[in-house]
């Protein structure tokens, strides 16, 4: 939630500049009015696609279903809602959509390949446990101590895949982190918040393929966009380590 709260910080900080870019590009953006019978009858129209969120959602914390199997979920009742309610979506376009949707998968997945090759050299070569233990057994300050684990992460995770990552550093980091008296949750919450980041800084960078491919801008270009953005991240993350009550706060209501 932290890094949601500097990230719309920094939204709104960058408007200004994004506003300049489009005037440098001629983009006008949208030239219609809205009325109020405009949005009633556009709410109207896509109550149904509306709903998908609540179905997905709800089915999950309901437990109807697991997180994968509401992949499959939304699928077909996004071809329900598409074939028999609104009656747009032919097989044309869903064999377009297939076209599009693999070779999108296909960018990102030639990317996780070489990460996964590249981790896989890592962890035979246990360099990520032994920087990780060179660098906690460097002081016993907490605060330089989760400044250092923060950089280690940051370039950790630019080069590897998160789930990787995490299998990997945390078994090392963790005890070492208890032991200097840090919540094993807030541990957690700063792993995961700043392995998160890796997913929209290159070499790997994910999100920024994915995006390039939907959008059709290059990656260089979302990549000279992306900056305020990884910035608020990393700020966000360094504010959750150094204030451990920001992210605890909501668990120890809960009892945790």
């Amino acid at each position: 939630m932290s890094l949601e709260w500097f990230q719309a910080y920094y939204g709104i900080h960058t408007s200004d500049h994004q506003l300049h870019d489009r005037q440098e590009t001629g983009y006008q953006g949208l030239t219609e009015t809205w009325s109020v019978g405009d949005i009633r009858h556009t709410v109207r129209r896509g109550l149904w696609s509306i709903l998908a969120p609540f179905l997905i959602l709800g089915g999950i914390y309901s437990g109807m279903f697991t997180p994968t199997e509401s992949a499959v979920v939304a699928i077909f009742y996004s071809l329900f809602v598409g074939v028999v309610i609104h009656r747009q979506l032919t097989f044309a376009n869903v064999l377009k959509s297939l076209s599009t949707t693999t070779w999108i998968t296909g960018r990102v997945l030639l990317i996780l390949f070489a990460a996964t090759v590249f981790g896989r050299l890592l962890i035979e070569q246990k360099i990520p446990v032994v920087v990780a233990e060179s660098l906690l057994g460097f002081t016993d300050n907490m605060y330089l101590v989760w400044g250092l684990t923060i950089m280690l992460l940051l370039f950790i995770g630019m080069f590897m895949e998160t789930l990787a990552a995490i299998m990997i550093i945390v078994p090392v980091l963790l005890p070492i982190m208890y032991m200097l008296g840090a919540d094993p949750t807030h541990v957690g919450i700063v792993i995961v918040c700043t392995l998160s980041i890796g997913f929209a800084t290159p070499p790997l960078g994910e999100n920024i393929f994915v995006a390039s491919g939907i959008g059709g801008a290059t990656v260089e270009q979302i990549t000279a966009k992306i900056h305020p953005f990884v910035i608020a991240s990393v700020i966000g993350v360094f504010v959750i380590a150094y204030f451990p009550q920001i992210s605890l706060w909501l668990p120890s209501l809960v009892g945790y």
